[in-house]
């Protein structure tokens, strides 16, 4: 099968990349002939990802230490990707922190300061200093992560703080849109539902009977393959998207048609 190149020299970043979403994202992305800078704090686990990915596809990848709540260490990366690649042209902001199990109640002003700073502050210092390099170069596809939670509240959840951050998320992603349109770069989001990521299905082991409950409130059925997000991130991280920005790509089976 002849390999994609629609994105032959680009230079992407995917913070979040070391598994999960972001490691499929990377691998999108380099399939697709870009540059990739697989972004996490775990450097060994990043490792083993970016040297799978690069046999499988014949990518150059970089694998860069990052922690996204230290303004310090994005600006950092920021600068290796620069001086590395001498350009920006997509920045995917996967890495979050998943959804908590406590009431609002119970739920601590440390893990309410942690979710809303890993996955709103973190979005936000990414955008800030990756951004820089796209605002100088006036073009670039900025790509976050937002989720079905930010729109619907899933039945017998307690994801409050989750919710919340990814619902500001989105709003993040259409006030940067109107602003930095006149740069040249557009900056759209993902809302994903429910998919069988390797975490998800440790909680599906865990939790008899949910899987067969949500899928309930799917019209298609099923959760997603992770694999299937791939196609969408593409279409925004290409010239395909080039008049599309400020956008929500709702990916969640039909769950929110109810």
């Amino acid at each position: 099968m002849q390999k994609d190149k629609s994105l032959r020299g680009k230079a992407a970043v995917v913070t979040g990349a070391r598994q999960g979403l972001g490691k499929i994202f990377a691998r999108a992305l380099a399939g697709a002939g870009a540059e990739v800078f697989l972004m996490a704090r775990n450097v060994p686990a990043l490792e083993e990802a970016a040297a799978e990915i690069q046999a499988e596809t014949g990518a150059v990848c970089h694998v860069v230490p990052i922690d996204i709540l230290d303004e310090g260490s994005v600006e950092r990366a920021a600068a290796h990707v620069k001086e590395t690649a001498g350009r920006l042209d997509i920045l995917v902001n996967n890495a979050a922190l998943g959804r908590g199990a406590a009431p609002l109640q119970d739920t601590s002003l440390e893990e309410w300061n942690a979710t809303i700073g890993t996955n709103l502050t973190g979005t936000f210092l990414c955008m800030k200093h990756f951004g820089r390099i796209m605002i100088a170069q006036r073009s670039g596809k900025v790509i976050n992560m937002t989720s079905l939670a930010a729109r619907a509240v899933l039945k017998g959840a307690c994801t409050g703080a989750y919710d919340c951050s990814k619902a500001a998320v989105g709003c993040l992603t259409r006030c940067m849109a109107a602003e930095w349109a006149q740069y040249g770069i557009q900056v759209n989001s993902i809302s994903p539902g429910f998919f069988l990521t390797d975490i998800n299905k440790r909680f599906l082991a865990d939790t008899p009977g949910f899987y067969e409950s949500s899928c309930a409130g799917v019209p298609l059925g099923r959760w997603g393959a992770p694999e299937e997000l791939a196609p969408l991130l593409l279409f925004l991280a290409s010239g395909a998207s080039d008049y599309v920005t400020g956008a929500d790509f709702n990916m969640d089976g039909g769950y929110t048609l109810w």
